[in-house]
């Protein structure tokens, strides 16, 4: 009986241990995530991010960020890899780490817009009277504007006489949030003596 009952128990010690082996082992697998955001730190939904050996062992994997902008790999070999992160509209970025087994890896993108179309040569200034709503287009591509309910910033594409908006922080009455679609303002005529913008006509400054 007691014969019986010590292997009961040595088998039931070797399940526990097995199990707990094996649990081990999945935790011991190397978590790789990150962030991908845009110059202004808002995350990016739908981009992608590829890994791909650079010496280590393993295959590529691809996944696709979060509506935070969160991506996760789980289980990438130890070694030297290559993350790259792609997204319609912004410059895709590059980055070489070594990925521990155990612990965290963090890889952090920031991805600047692609400025589509033409721009200012100057510092160009448009306000309606009474001073809002008003906008200011830099030659470098960016922009800044405020109208009644906050102000904001991003960047812009000239496309014959009109411009496409790209919001990246706009600081209104429910704080800070992105817009997302683009939006098009329309000038008055090619030498961009006017704007309009919801329906109200800007004049250059």
């Amino acid at each position: 009986m007691r014969y019986v009952l010590r292997r009961s128990c040595l088998s039931l010690l070797m399940t526990v241990t097995t199990v707990l082996s094996v649990s081990a082992t999945v935790g011991a697998q190397g978590r790789t995530g990150g962030e991908v955001t845009d110059e202004w730190g808002n995350g990016l939904e739908g981009a992608t991010v590829l890994a791909e050996p650079d010496g280590a062992a393993g295959g590529s994997q691809e996944t696709i960020t979060d509506d935070d902008g969160e991506f996760l790999f789980v289980g990438l070999p130890s070694g030297r890899w290559s993350f790259t992160a792609t997204l319609n509209g912004y410059q895709g970025l590059r980055q070489i780490m070594n990925v521990r087994q155990l612990g965290t890896n963090s890889v952090e993108f920031e991805m600047p817009v692609l400025p589509s179309g033409g721009r200012f040569r100057e510092r160009t200034e448009f306000e309606a009277e009474g001073g809002t709503p008003k906008f200011r287009f830099e030659e470098d591509g960016t922009f800044e504007f405020e109208d009644a309910d906050g102000e904001g910033e991003g960047t812009y594409g000239m496309v014959e006489e009109s411009a496409v908006l790209i919001v990246r922080d706009y600081d209104g009455p429910d704080d800070k949030f992105s817009v997302s679609m683009p939006v098009t303002v329309q000038f008055g005529d090619a030498m961009f003596t006017s704007l309009t913008h919801d329906g109200i006509q800007l004049p250059k400054k």
